[in-house]
């Protein structure tokens, strides 16, 4: 099973009901919650966006925010129970939607079975080994007698020693739990880059025996991906090519943006060719990419970019309706608002009212072609404000061209620098623009394009 446009809702947020959408110094733990039924209604919003998978943030027991799972075999109460959540998973498997489960696998919550039991018995505790690097001698500063390693310095969030068979038999088990119990169909590994390869290796090879066409996608934010892809993973989270693309645009550089392609993905020699790296624009953890530009029409091309670049693209809910919110305080729960899709369309910000539009055509055009899909990358040519390049496919190549500028840019170029066959170069007559279904005329192997204002063209060979 390969995803090919992922939606991301974060449902502790998603499924709060507050006042205004947005409670961000309450604690969860007191807000009401909606059922995770609910999102049931979001189907006829994803067809339209021709999203083929949902990825849920985490659902299962936990005391605030999700990453502090203390139950990883059941749905946490405030969103409903077991059964709840299988109606959800088996109603979007009707309309045709895989659903993503986010597996906090790395660290727990302190009140987790295992660490109770290390929390009352200490070094006699059957699970004394289950967390990594404990010092009985060191309290910690939670109040605990003993210190262990821990998620990103916070010690209510323990780390488990995945090289303990006990702990990896757990894990394992509880993965196969989910495929079994709530039929899921992936699964997105958070905090990966902490954890030991040699488990991700195992639990990998046990999934993909279980079921061959599982997607496991991990966490990544710093790192080779190839480390991850090797390990038995079918993706990572792609943080170089997230930043290098807002950044690019923000400083009016996309040599930036293309360095990073190239590196990555370029046909000959880039480091992860062929792999399909997660594209996301924005996530539950980063400003929201309207409020990271510095040129908000730029949202435009930054969208234009996502959606013909390598890799799965993952629209995170609201980014289609320009939601406008940034990092800051103790919760980013202002990054992870109640989920109601009127309301998102009317805080649509001035200038982007076409926003949504052009995400669905972008979704559909990519979708329907194989190149963009699923394509390799070759580079054209790179300017401070203009992009192009190959996405190459044995079925037909795709030629994106990227206008950053506020004013229209021509070029002229000569296609035999890419199309060798002299053959194939010859009986071309016409490129076809997929975005505006105008037919650009080749002449003597070379083709003079007009690129519009912060926008672009899609080209792709046409015999007409």
């Amino acid at each position: 099973m390969r995803p090919n446009h992922i939606y991301h809702v974060f449902p502790l947020g998603a499924l709060r009901n507050t006042a205004d959408g947005v409670n961000s110094n309450a604690s969860t733990n007191h807000a009401a919650y909606r059922n995770i039924r609910e999102f049931a209604s979001l189907i006829p919003h994803l067809q339209s966006l021709r999203v083929d998978s949902i990825l849920l943030g985490p659902v299962f027991k936990s005391e605030t925010h999700g990453y502090d799972v203390t139950d990883m075999y059941h749905l946490d109460s405030r969103l409903g129970n077991d059964d709840d959540l299988k109606i959800m998973v088996r109603d979007f498997h009707n309309a045709g939607l895989h659903v993503f489960f986010d597996a906090v696998w790395n660290h727990s919550s302190r009140h987790h079975f295992a660490y109770r039991d290390l929390r009352e018995k200490g070094p006699n505790s059957s699970y004394a080994d289950w967390y990594r690097n404990p010092r009985f001698n060191t309290p910690n500063l939670c109040g605990d007698s003993f210190t262990v390693d821990c998620w990103a310095g916070f010690q209510e969030l323990p780390a488990f020693n995945l090289r303990n068979p006990d702990v990896e038999r757990e894990l394992i088990h509880n993965a196969e739990y989910w495929m079994d119990e709530f039929g899921i169909d992936g699964i997105r590994i958070d905090a990966a880059e902490d954890m030991d390869l040699e488990f991700l290796r195992h639990l990998a090879t046990a999934c993909h025996r279980k079921r061959p066409n599982f997607w496991m996608m991990g966490e990544v934010v710093f790192g080779d991906p190839r480390r991850w892809l090797e390990a038995g993973l079918n993706s990572v989270t792609n943080y170089q090519t997230y930043k290098s693309c807002w950044s690019s645009l923000n400083d009016g550089n996309m040599f930036e943006l293309a360095y990073n392609l190239n590196q990555l993905f370029d046909d000959k020699s880039g480091t992860c060719k062929g792999a399909r790296l997660q594209l996301f624009n924005e996530n539950h953890d980063t400003n929201r990419i309207y409020s990271q530009l510095k040129n908000k029409q730029d949202n435009f091309v930054q969208h234009l970019l996502f959606y013909t670049l390598p890799g799965v693209p993952t629209i995170y809910y609201g980014e289609e309706f320009g939601l406008d919110a940034t990092k800051g305080g103790c919760d980013d729960w202002n990054l992870r608002p109640s989920l109601d899709l009127a309301k998102f369309a009317n805080q649509t910000p001035a200038g982007q009212e076409n926003l949504l539009s052009e995400i669905r055509h972008l979704a559909s055009v990519r979708l329907d072609c194989d190149a963009l899909r699923e394509g390799g990358f070759q580079q054209e040519f790179v300017h401070s404000q203009q992009f192009a390049f190959w996405r190459t496919h044995q079925n037909g190549d795709a030629l994106v061209l990227i206008n950053q500028q506020d004013a229209p840019v021509q070029f002229e170029i000569d296609l035999r620098k890419h199309l060798t066959h002299a053959q194939q170069v010859s009986t071309l007559k016409n490129l076809r623009d997929l975005l505006s279904n105008e037919y650009i005329k080749i002449k003597n192997s070379k083709i003079t394009v007009l690129i519009p204002p912060k926008w672009g063209r899609i080209l792709v060979p046409s015999g007409i």
